[in-house]
């Protein structure tokens, strides 16, 4: 990513201190992140959205979608993520559309999916239209881990034909996106598989595994968390796994599993240099970020997703610029002082804010409030 690029962290950092400066209308976010609907079609074990198997109340309608990411540009808006608390490929009805309308706006787009869904003509559509990303969920190297965890038989092998077929339409064509990302989440059923999920990826044609730990609110899902014996299994695993991940050219966060002692998500809440204002913000996502969820409402982050006003009622500017919640958010990070609930956010999301923060320019930026 070149220096000019508006996602480069310098040209967020950037962002991040005009949006503070702002005492009316505030530049609008980089990134708008939309959840069409927390349904989903899978039943994963370790999965902290409870609204996945109830019908769907109070979702947006394909129309006010389709307008959030047209106000959404109108703002200096440079990516729309796709993705949601459950499986975004269910909003037949908008969700192509929205693909479409986003690169039309010359906006990069990123969809996050478990795969399943990807048929033919969506993955025609994508390459045609030049996506960007597609992000895609693996839990396991095998048929026998990842159905399991993702509580559907037949799941391991409908993702991995969508993915092979997405990156046949794409190689066909010539061209060099849709790029193909794989996510993981780490459970105890998985920790041993990281070079064979690193193969699968490059066996699909990925460039990036993204290894995330899991983030256990209940009994059930805490089942599927590591013991003090299996986190040195795993910082094994990965510190020999990172040799694997630079041969076959993969980017990774494995790094960040290589030192046993390192606290689980959820158990600290993040922090920050001891300096004035946005330097001593613990997260800046509150200043290029937001988060609209199924039924209009907002945040800054997917962690503190639902908290803050709705966009179901105003205008994305109007929340944008003055809704109480995102600015108590801004407020506590300007001074130090994240929520509780930040504790529970990913590492690979904070190493990225932190990237950013270091590309303020000097200097206290107070936020304007």
């Amino acid at each position: 990513m070149s220096a000019d690029d508006p996602l480069h962290p310098a040209q967020v950092a950037a962002r991040v201190v005009a949006v503070a400066g702002a005492l009316g209308d505030r530049p609008g976010p980089l990134t708008l992140e939309l959840y069409p609907t927390l349904a989903c079609n899978l039943d994963c074990a370790f999965c902290d959205t409870t609204d996945r198997h109830r019908k769907p109340v109070g979702e947006l309608s394909a129309e006010r979608l389709l307008e959030l990411v047209d106000e959404a540009a109108a703002m200096g808006c440079k990516r729309v993520f796709v993705l949601g608390g459950g499986e975004p490929l269910l909003r037949r009805d908008v969700v192509p559309a929205l693909f479409v309308r986003a690169k039309a706006l010359g906006m990069e787009g990123i969809l996050t999916t478990n795969g399943t869904l990807l048929h033919g003509a969506l993955a025609q559509t994508l390459c045609d239209i030049g996506w960007d990303e597609v992000h895609i969920s693996v839990d396991g190297a095998t048929p026998a881990v990842h159905d399991a965890l993702r509580g559907q038989r037949g799941a391991f092998r409908r993702t991995v034909q969508n993915a092979c077929r997405l990156r046949r339409l794409r190689d066909a064509a010539g061209r060099r996106h849709p790029r193909l990302a794989v996510h993981t989440v780490i459970t105890n059923r998985n920790h041993t598989e990281v070079a064979e999920i690193l193969r699968l990826a490059h066996a699909l044609g990925a460039f990036r595994v993204d290894f995330d730990g899991l983030i256990a609110y209940t009994p059930e899902q805490q089942a599927f968390a590591l013991s003090a014996a299996e986190r040195l299994t795993l910082a094994e695993v990965a510190a020999a796994a990172l040799p694997l991940a630079a041969a076959l050219g993969l980017a990774t966060t494995l790094e960040r599993f290589t030192a046993p002692e390192a606290p689980n998500r959820g158990e600290r809440l993040p922090t920050a240099p001891a300096a004035p204002g946005l330097h001593g913000a613990p997260c800046l996502k509150a200043w290029h970020y937001l988060v609209v969820q199924a039924d209009g409402r907002s945040s800054p982050c997917c962690v503190l997703a639902g908290e803050g006003g709705s966009a179901a009622e105003q205008p994305l500017q109007a929340l944008w610029s003055s809704d109480p919640f995102l600015q108590r958010v801004r407020e506590g990070m300007a001074q130090g002082r994240p929520l509780p609930r930040c504790r529970e956010c990913s590492p690979n999301i904070l190493a990225h804010e932190a990237l950013i923060r270091a590309h303020l320019p000097e200097g206290p930026h107070w936020p304007s409030t």
